[in-house]
């Protein structure tokens, strides 16, 4: 009996295996399109009415490939809304696009303004993070982070996303610089994207947000991570600007 045990035991692992080596090849069969994008993920929060056959549908792949990307969901016979679930970058646009275009939208700057309501700031308190932020994050590569990781780009991602434009999906400031086209300092105007150099003009460093006007010498920026916090203020002078963008 003890030996029936065993060999039934071992069997129930090989399967077990045969089937996470099944999943592993689904996913692998869904990233691997020839793109170095196809391999990045990016994270989404399940929406009302998403479940893992429609979800699986809108990625390509079945539930299995989900769960590997997402063990902390494994133990659940249905998804709630919420949920911060990794999936690859190029089908994320994909879903996020359709969401954005089922419900209509504002523009990338309006949803900056509506995102000053909640009052969004970093928590300082150990162990925890502002949820908020890390939604600003799961809009670009790489998906949630810690809200102590600069944000400035990813609430710009995020507002562009909710949109329904592309944005950079970069948590750098300066890939701003490539999206959309160059204004001239003559024809800047209120809601446009402004990029900033920190540090140094040569460094990686840089700071982005949306243009709402002037004070003096200064601009004053509709910007997530400025002190911290989600607000408009003036945090460099003109001779720090790198760019001003328009989509």
């Amino acid at each position: 009996m003890v030996r029936k045990a065993r060999t039934a035991s071992r069997a129930k692992r090989a399967a077990s295996k045969q089937k996470d080596v099944s999943r592993a090849e689904s996913i692998a069969t869904a990233l691997n399109n020839g793109s170095v994008e196809a391999a990045l993920l990016g994270t989404i929060y399940t929406a009302p009415g998403d479940t893992f056959e429609s979800l699986g549908g809108e990625l390509g792949f079945d539930r299995g490939g989900l769960l590997l990307l997402n063990p902390h969901i494994h133990a659940l016979e249905e998804l709630e809304p919420g949920i911060p679930l990794d999936v690859p970058l190029l089908a994320r646009k994909s879903i996020m696009q359709a969401r954005v275009s089922a419900r209509g939208g504002l523009s990338a700057y309006e949803v900056a303004e509506r995102e000053l309501l909640f009052d969004v700031c970093q928590d300082n308190r150990p162990g925890r993070d502002n949820p908020r932020i890390r939604m600003y994050h799961a809009t670009t590569i790489g998906g949630a982070e810690p809200d102590e990781v600069a944000w400035c780009s990813s609430f710009v991602n995020y507002c562009v996303e909710q949109a329904g434009g592309i944005g950079t999906d970069s948590k750098a400031a300066r890939s701003w610089l490539n999206w959309g086209s160059e204004v001239r300092a003559g024809d800047w105007r209120v809601g446009d994207i402004i990029v900033f150099w920190r540090t140094s003009i040569n460094s990686w460093k840089g700071h982005v947000g949306f243009l709402v006007g002037y004070d003096g010498d200064r601009s004053l920026v509709l910007g997530g991570n400025q002190s911290n916090r989600l607000c408009v203020d003036d945090p460099y002078p003109f001779s720090q600007v790198l760019s001003v963008r328009r989509g």
